[in-house]
């Protein structure tokens, strides 16, 4: 699930359905963009545009956030069994 708070609520969205959310905040609205069990900030009025800039996350846990705008996107559920990679050394 994504979780998204703002200055106006909460939002809870299936990571594996597409959607466009807008989360007003302070500043005006920020757009979240839910596809392909990924989740990214497509557009926010903030001046340095960092949250866009940072692309999607897709794992347990993972965040993005638009802090000039209150705005907090974090992706959550259940713990994976294991059999994922959580590391790696190039």
């Amino acid at each position: 699930m994504v979780h998204i708070t703002g200055e106006s609520g909460e939002w809870l969205q299936p990571l594996d359905k597409a959607s466009d959310i807008e989360v007003p905040g302070p500043l005006g609205s920020t757009w979240v963009h839910i596809e392909g069990n990924r989740v990214h900030i497509q557009s926010s009025p903030c001046p340095n545009q960092t949250c866009v800039a940072a692309g999607d996350v897709y794992a347990l846990n993972q965040w993005v956030a638009c802090l000039p705008n209150t705005v907090f996107v974090r992706i959550e559920g259940e713990e994976n069994s294991g059999d994922g990679l959580d590391a790696a050394v190039y």
